[in-house]
């Protein structure tokens, strides 16, 4: 018995020591991943016991931001914008666009500014003091680009923007207001050129009998819209029939900042000699062009006022206010005669402007150029692509009938909806006229100072009974002398 008991002890003695050595043992290593598990113990009451592993979700770093394709851009850089009679009615969109270019060029501060009236003489003032803004929006068709560009104020762009980046625009439209072959301006929104016309005036207050049916017009020309002329040569007679039949007169505007411009497109004039040594347009198509107009002046069938007036906007409030029968835009301006006068609108119609002896319809609208003396001059670059590409013309376009200067921005969907304003008139054919807009005008050296001679002598023509020319003869004259 005594026997029995010892054994006893002695394996109660192994079992103990065992299971202590068992608690004291260090884990294994496993190399497979663990995994959930249930251990079920068995002899005592069922207890279910799990290891649950952590799932940790992992975002993505995000990838390049597709807008932003200008490289090298300045860190923390802070640059000015100035825009062209663009505020209040596109304040939103115009932040909307930089909060959007904040987020494809993060760091780069941008100061908005909008100028109006006073613009050109604000944007020289800036020059002059050396605080000029570091991206500005100018005018492709009054020809800013170019009369800025020949003072070496803006910034060449061919050789610092990419190639793919360029690929973005109509050719014809990157290659507008070249000075020495170089381009200076990003193409921004650009016009179908087209005549509003104010039908009260241009055919006539509506007669109608008893049941409502038009029987006649009263107290306008008795015009059709759909005889409108086509072309320049045109508008003399026209202007005739409106003064006589309505004592209205024609709301008609020479581009004064660009005159040799206006000759190229309207009168086909050979401005400057192949070489660019000697000034030609004092040619028998010169005297041709600028006869016309004084024609018309002194047939009284013109404003006078307007026909040098150096704004735009005085032309669109003469129509605005209802004393003109036509007045050639864009049909992102009918916006303000909706605006306005609500009663023209309610008789407005639109029709394609007529064209040249050249028969190019004409430049580019708006542009957007970089200082020449920027100090962060990527990151304005940036900014005026930005503004240009096709995502920021799109947005642009819905807002307003202005037209984009890339193919790419007419796969959107909303070029091809129907058009039921007005204002959408030349919608379904804008691509195909954006497309063929071209600067067809060389070089002009001295532009801004042969501009001044230019629009000088033909003011004593206009209105001083000097002869057209006699009057373009001293303007070449004058202005050769300023060619080496």
């Amino acid at each position: 018995m005594r026997t029995k008991l010892l054994i006893l002890l002695v394996l109660a003695s192994i079992l103990i020591s065992g299971c202590a050595t068992a608690t004291t043992q260090a884990p294994v290593v496993s190399q497979i991943p663990p995994t959930p598990q249930t251990i079920i113990l068995t002899g005592v009451p069922q207890v279910t016991v799990e290891k649950v592993i952590e799932q940790v979700m992992v975002t993505p770093t995000p990838g390049p931001n597709p807008e932003a394709v200008i490289p090298n851009v300045e860190p923390n850089a802070t640059i000015t914008f100035w825009t062209f009679w663009l505020s209040p009615t596109f304040d939103d969109y115009i932040k909307n666009t930089i909060a959007r270019f904040n987020e494809a060029y993060p760091g780069v501060t941008v100061n908005w500014e909008d100028h109006q009236a006073t613009f050109q003489d604000d944007l020289k003032a800036g020059f002059a003091a050396g605080n000029a803004p570091d991206v500005i929006n100018l005018s492709v068709g009054e020809g800013w680009v170019s009369d800025y560009a020949t003072q070496g104020l803006l910034l060449p762009l061919d050789d610092k923007v990419p190639q793919s980046v360029k690929d973005i625009y109509f050719p014809g439209l990157w290659k507008e207001q070249l000075v020495d072959g170089v381009n200076y301006q990003f193409p921004w929104y650009n016009f179908v050129a087209v005549e509003l016309v104010n039908t009260q005036i241009y055919i006539g207050t509506p007669q109608t009998d008893i049941t409502g049916t038009i029987t006649s017009y009263a107290g306008g020309a008795d015009l059709k819209v759909a005889d409108f002329p086509k072309t320049i040569d045109g508008l003399p007679a026209l202007c005739a029939t409106i003064k006589a039949k309505t004592n209205t007169l024609c709301d008609i505007r020479l581009t004064v900042n660009d005159l040799l411009a206006q000759m190229v497109y309207e009168g086909a004039v050979k401005v400057i000699s192949d070489d660019g040594k000697t000034f030609t347009f004092n040619s028998a198509d010169g005297v041709a062009w600028l006869q016309m107009y004084v024609d018309m002046v002194k047939a009284g069938t013109v404003d006078k006022t307007i026909l040098v007036s150096d704004q735009d906007r005085d032309a669109l409030n003469l129509f605005t206010s209802g004393k003109a029968a036509f007045y050639q835009t864009g049909p992102n301006l009918i916006r303000i005669v909706r605006a306005n006068n609500p009663a023209v609108y309610g008789y407005l119609a639109v029709v394609p402007a007529p064209v040249g002896k050249s028969g190019v319809a004409g430049k580019g609208g708006m542009g957007i150029s970089v200082n020449a003396s920027t100090k962060y001059p990527n990151a304005s670059i940036a900014l005026a692509q930005f503004f240009t590409n096709p995502k920021s013309m799109v947005e642009f376009a819905k807002l307003v009938a202005v037209y984009p200067s890339s193919p790419s921005a007419y796969d959107d969907p909303f070029f091809s909806a129907p058009s039921l304003a007005i204002e959408d008139s030349a919608k379904p054919a804008a691509k195909d006229y954006i497309s063929k807009l071209a600067d067809i005008v060389p070089p002009i050296p001295h532009k801004a100072d042969v501009n001044a001679i230019v629009l000088k002598y033909i003011q004593e023509a206009l209105f001083n009974n000097v002869s057209a020319q006699e009057a373009l003869d001293k303007a070449v004259a004058e202005a050769n002398a300023l060619l080496p």
